[in-house]
């Protein structure tokens, strides 16, 4: 008889909890429409800070209270782990997408057992991609691996074409160190997965280039020396050993 009763009172139990979740979230949801009728919500979740749910729209973290009265734009850190919650958040998010690209849309620049592999998205007409580029085959030396992604930005038109004029080369490598270097990589086209690519860098968040990313997701960097890269991806390395000790 006790089991019986105790068995129907937690289901009880977790039934109030679901619709006190359900309810919060739908608050949350209306006080996120109240501050921008026309955003589209990706995911609502509680937050890790009390009385506060984590609201993802495209690549903006939102935490709105769960009784609808403040929302916080901007970014809130564990004090212990020194981490920003809404960034955790879009690592994961990119984490996934980034699994999805597969490495016959990339150019990869590899050496033979890579210590770290990083996506970095790229734009032929970019400084900065250029003088990171020259640089590659100290990158690989460090035991990094480059798999670029295309990402003509608008400040740069024409971009996407001679972006297009790579992919559709016989040997894209070349192609796109010789472009890299100022070579015209001229006109041809074929079907290619710039559009694509660049879409889904606009959903994660990528808003400049060189935008580089590791497999967790995590944006380590713009333009970055090589030293200095695999010092981060050290830190992030050990920062992620110690975590999945605890």
């Amino acid at each position: 008889m006790f089991k019986r009763w105790f068995c129907a009172a937690l289901i009880a139990a977790v039934s109030v909890h679901a619709l006190a979740a359900a309810d919060a979230e739908s608050v949350v949801r209306e006080a996120l429409k109240k501050m921008s009728p026309t955003a589209k919500p990706t995911s609502i979740t509680p937050s890790e800070v009390p009385g506060f749910y984590q609201v993802l729209v495209d690549s903006t973290v939102f935490f709105i209270s769960s009784d609808g009265k403040y929302l916080i734009r901007g970014s809130v850190f564990d004090i212990d782990s020194k981490e920003d919650l809404g960034q955790r958040q879009l690592s994961a998010v990119r984490k996934v997408a980034l699994a999805k690209i597969p490495a016959s849309k990339e150019i990869i620049f590899a050496p033979p057992n890579p210590k770290y592999t990083v996506t970095v998205f790229t734009d032929v007409d970019c400084p900065y991609c250029k003088q990171l580029h020259k640089q590659i085959a100290e990158f690989n030396k460090l035991g990094i691996a480059f798999n670029y992604v295309f990402y003509p930005l608008p400040i740069h038109p024409g971009a996407d074409k001679k972006a297009e004029a790579v992919w559709c080369s016989k040997d894209r490598n070349t192609a796109y160190t010789d472009a890299m270097n100022g070579k015209d990589p001229g006109s041809k086209t074929c079907d290619n997965p710039v559009a694509e690519l660049t879409s889904l860098g606009r959903s994660i968040g990528v808003d400049g280039t060189p935008a580089i990313y590791t497999a967790d997701g995590a944006h380590v960097a713009g333009f970055i020396p090589p030293d200095q890269l695999l010092k981060k991806l050290d830190q992030l390395a050990e920062r992620s050993r110690e975590v999945s000790q605890k």
